[in-house]
C-alpha cells in the first residue's frame, strides 16, 4: 500500500468521489423543483376551475415544497369527502389517526358502536406481528366495535362496507384488542384502498409515498463504487475516495426518496381541508347555538380527530352544553348513542376528578360539571383509542396487498 505521497490514480479517484457529490446536489435540486406541488394559476387558493384537466396550473412558489400561504376559514369539510381522505390529503400518509377516524365516522353515522371497557384480556399474539406499542406496554381501556341497534343514517361505501366485514368478521362485536389476522388485514386494506382513492380522484399522479427515488440503488452504486476505489488504489487517498463515495451514494437515496408531490386538484383540496381545520382550532363557544352545537358535534367530531384538535372541539361544547344547561336544555340533543363507557371508574385516563362508574348518556346530564368534563372525556378516550391502533403505522404503504397498483 502506498502511502507516502498521491499519485495521478489517487488524484483521479478523488475527483471522481467529488463528482458523486455534484450528482448529489443536481438530483436535490431537481427534487427541489419537480417535487413541489402545482397550484392552479390565476385562482385563489382552494378554488377548482369547472374544466380543472385544462386548467392552467403552476408549481408552488413557497418555502418548502407545498403551499404555506394564507388560508380561508372554511365552516364545512371539502364536500363529499370522508375524514379518512380528509387526513390522507393533508399529508399524504394513511396513519392510525385516519382509520380510527373513519371508524368513529361509521359510528357517528349509525353503523357501528364504540364502546369503552377495562383493558382486562390479554391482546391477541397476532397484534404483535404488526404492533409498535412496546411489548409490555398495557393499555388500560380496551374498545368494542359493535352492530349498532338503530337504523343508519346513510348508505356505506363499498370500502366502508369491506372495513365493518372484516373488522368484526361476522360477530356482534369485538374488542379491538382480540383482532386477529383477518381483522388487522381489513385494516391495511382500508389504508392501501385511501391510497388507491386518492389517486383515482387524480390528488396525486403517482403513490402519494413513492417519490419516484430509487430505492436502495444509489446505496448499492456507492457500495461497488467505494469497492472498486478502494481496490484500484489501495491507499489512504483511496480509501478517502471511497467513504467519500460511499456517503454520496446514501446522500442520494435520501433526496430522493420523499411524498410524491399532489396535483393542483390535490393542493386545492388540501388547502381546503386546512381552512376546516382552522375553524375546528379556533372555534369558541360564543359562536354557536346550542342547537347549531347539538348538529354539528358528533358530525365533525372525526374530522377534528384527524386534524389532531379533538380536545379542543369537546371542550367549546362543553361549554356550550354547560351555558345551555343553564336554561334547561337536554344534553340528549347531542346524539352520542354512538359511544359508551362501561365499568371504567376512577381510571384517571378518563374521568380524571369524577368518581364512580359513570355512562357517558347518562353523565352528561348529570350537572354542569358533568357536561364539561364527560364531552372533554369522549376526546380524550377517543385520542386513546387512536393510541390502541397504533400498529397501522409500522405497517407501510400497502403495497404488497395492492395499494401500489396505480404507481
Amino acid at each position: 500500500m502506498n502511502t507516502s505521497s498521491v499519485n495521478s490514480l489517487d488524484l483521479g479517484l478523488l475527483g471522481l468521489a467529488a463528482l458523486a457529490w455534484v450528482v448529489v446536489g443536481l438530483a436535490a435540486l431537481l427534487v427541489r423543483f419537480f417535487g413541489r406541488d402545482e397550484m392552479f394559476t390565476g385562482l385563489p387558493p382552494g378554488l377548482i376551475p369547472p374544466d380543472p384537466a385544462t386548467a392552467p396550473r403552476e408549481r408552488v412558489r413557497s418555502a418548502s415544497r407545498e403551499y404555506d400561504g394564507e388560508i380561508a376559514v372554511a365552516f364545512s369539510p371539502p364536500a363529499g369527502l370522508t375524514p379518512g381522505l380528509v387526513g390522507t390529503v393533508i399529508d399524504g400518509s394513511v396513519d392510525s389517526r385516519d382509520i380510527t377516524a373513519t371508524l368513529v365516522d361509521l359510528a357517528v353515522r349509525g353503523h357501528l358502536t364504540i364502546t369503552a371497557v377495562p383493558a382486562d384480556q390479554e391482546a391477541n399474539p397476532a397484534r404483535k406481528r404488526f404492533a409498535k406499542r412496546p411489548e409490555g406496554e398495557v393499555p388500560k381501556v380496551d374498545w368494542v366495535i359493535g352492530h349498532p341497534t338503530g337504523t343508519p343514517r346513510d348508505e356505506l361505501a363499498p370500502f366502508e362496507q369491506s372495513l365493518i366485514q372484516g373488522v368484526l368478521g361476522g360477530a356482534e362485536s369485538v374488542r379491538m384488542s382480540q383482532l386477529g389476522d383477518s381483522g388487522l388485514q381489513a385494516l391495511r386494506h382500508t389504508q392501501a384502498g385511501f391510497y388507491a382513492d386518492v389517486m383515482a380522484r387524480g390528488w396525486y399522479k403517482r403513490h402519494p409515498r413513492k417519490s419516484g427515488g430509487w430505492g436502495c440503488l444509489p446505496i448499492g452504486a456507492g457500495v461497488l463504487l467505494a469497492v472498486l476505489m478502494a481496490m484500484a488504489g489501495r491507499s489512504i487517498q483511496a480509501y478517502i475516495a471511497a467513504v467519500i463515495a460511499l456517503g454520496a451514494g446514501i446522500a442520494l437515496s435520501r433526496v430522493t426518496r420523499g411524498r410524491s408531490p399532489r396535483t393542483a386538484e390535490g393542493t386545492a383540496v388540501r388547502i381546503q381541508a386546512l381552512g376546516f381545520k382552522k375553524y375546528l382550532a379556533t372555534a369558541e363557544a360564543g359562536q354557536f347555538s346550542f342547537e347549531e352545537a347539538a348538529g354539528i358535534f358528533s358530525r365533525y367530531l372525526p374530522y377534528a380527530m384527524v386534524f389532531g384538535v379533538a380536545q379542543h372541539w369537546a371542550k367549546v361544547f362543553g361549554d356550550v352544553a354547560n351555558l345551555a344547561q343553564v336554561e334547561g336544555a337536554s344534553m340528549s340533543a347531542f346524539d352520542l348513542t354512538w359511544f359508551d363507557v362501561i365499568d371504567l371508574g376512577t381510571d384517571v385516563l378518563w374521568w380524571d376528578s369524577l368518581d364512580g362508574s359513570l355512562d357517558v348518556l347518562s353523565g352528561l346530564g348529570d350537572g354542569l360539571g358533568a357536561a364539561a368534563e364527560g364531552l372533554g372525556s369522549v376526546a380524550e378516550g377517543l385520542g386513546d383509542f387512536m393510541g390502541s391502533l397504533d400498529f397501522l403505522d409500522g405497517i407501510g404503504d400497502g403495497c404488497d396487498i395492492g395499494g401500489c397498483l396505480d404507481f
